[in-house]
């Protein structure tokens, strides 16, 4: 069996289940030890987040991520994650983060699925129908 990230870090999730929480430390620096060994350094950076997202799998758990101008939705966020999880009938983990790009609005993402309700999206939205050709034939 070829050793990878993604593979390592599924037996660090399965393993870390059936072990007190203070010896994860101890787990994570096998984990290090085995993707330097396996010639896996380059996926040191990213695999924290790459065992987060498998045991978030294993949990069921679903990532939602809101994006705002200032990294904070209000109570607009709780109307949201509220949403997101009577319709997915799952347990949701809500992230913000803040974009001072974003004029307006803000950016949803669910799991893999974006949603774009900024306000700099809307406008493009509305240039893309503004320009599209308009039909002058007669019924």
């Amino acid at each position: 069996m070829k050793v990878t990230a993604l593979s390592l870090a599924r037996a660090f999730v399965d393993t870390a289940k059936t072990l007190p929480a203070e010896e994860h430390v101890a787990l994570a620096d096998a984990a290090a030890h085995l993707l330097a060994a396996h010639g896996l350094l380059k996926d040191a950076r990213t695999f924290p987040a790459l065992v987060a997202r498998v045991w978030r799998e294993q949990e069921g758990i679903v990532p939602v991520r809101i994006v705002t101008k200032t990294g904070d939705a209000g109570s607009v966020k709780k109307d949201i994650l509220s949403i997101v999880e009577s319709s997915l009938k799952r347990h949701c983990v809500l992230e913000e983060r803040a974009d001072p790009a974003i004029l307006g609005g803000f950016l949803l993402s669910v799991g893999d699925e974006r949603y774009d309700a900024t306000l700099r999206g809307a406008l493009h939205q509305l240039s893309a129908r503004l320009t599209q050709p308009v039909s002058l034939s007669q019924s």
